[in-house]
């Protein structure tokens, strides 16, 4: 290949880039157009509770999953997402160290199990 076919190729790859970065994105839970005006504790909250609501919903109970809910439809506009506040961001961080605590727990009884099965 030469120079002018390389340099041809940039802007498509570019584009290929693009489009797997928005996917990979989005499979987090997370909008491209919130890195600009958001903060870092908010953005961490936004993957904790679309994870949570995604993998683990069956340790939420129902508050909790309306929370992470109620949290997420708030990110989806830029209005209510500056009024968001730390204790918000916090309740859902916490909720996200429960469910870790409740499936790591679960996932200790089930290896437990294995290994008194083995034996």
């Amino acid at each position: 290949m030469n120079k002018r076919e390389l340099e041809h190729q940039i802007p498509r790859r570019e584009a290929l880039d693009d489009r797997k970065t928005l996917g990979w994105l989005k499979s987090e839970g997370l909008d491209a157009d919130s890195f600009t005006d958001a903060a870092l504790p908010l953005i961490q909250a936004q993957r904790i509770a679309h994870n949570c609501l995604k993998h683990y919903g069956r340790f939420l109970g129902p508050n909790e999953a309306a929370v992470l809910n109620t949290f997420l439809k708030a990110l989806t506009n830029q209005a209510r997402r500056r009024r968001i506040t730390q204790a918000q961001i916090h309740k859902v961080m916490n909720i996200g160290s429960q469910v870790n605590r409740k499936a790591f727990k679960q996932f200790r009884q089930l290896e437990k199990q294995a290994k008194t099965k083995a034996s």
